[in-house]
């Protein structure tokens, strides 16, 4: 259960590269979320987003507003990820984590991955 409305799952067991979404702590407080974390961003540590939310109705409305404002400014083709880092970036405080490092999970982008997920975390998340 996560204490805080609008919440991010990170994992602190990753290995940095161009495929993680990093989540960044500074004291407590989330910082960064992105690929590529920004010049002059200071935090404690970094971990990997899991990809799953929670956001608050008020925290959703502002997501969908922000987004409109990608499509409008043509920026279709823009990563989820940008419109919720703006909103963190802006209002930090309405944010919090939980630190899922050591739970089975795994991130399905291809085909490979769902043997993976079938073969090495199902049996985990089953009879942990």
């Amino acid at each position: 259960r996560c204490a805080h409305g609008n919440c991010f799952l990170v994992d602190r067991d990753f290995e940095f590269g161009d495929e993680p979404v990093m989540l960044c702590v500074q004291e407590g407080r989330l910082v960064e979320f992105s690929k590529r974390i920004a010049a002059g961003i200071t935090y404690d540590w970094c971990g990997e987003s899991v990809g799953f939310f929670r956001f608050t109705p008020a925290m959703a409305q502002r997501l969908a507003a922000r987004t409109a404002t990608f499509v409008a400014a043509g920026r279709r083709d823009a990563p989820y990820e940008d419109a919720i880092r703006e909103l963190l970036l802006e209002d930090g405080a309405a944010f919090g984590y939980e630190d899922v490092t050591g739970l089975p999970w795994i991130e399905i982008d291809f085909p490979d991955d769902v043997r993976r997920a079938r073969d090495d975390i199902l049996h985990r998340i089953e009879s942990p």
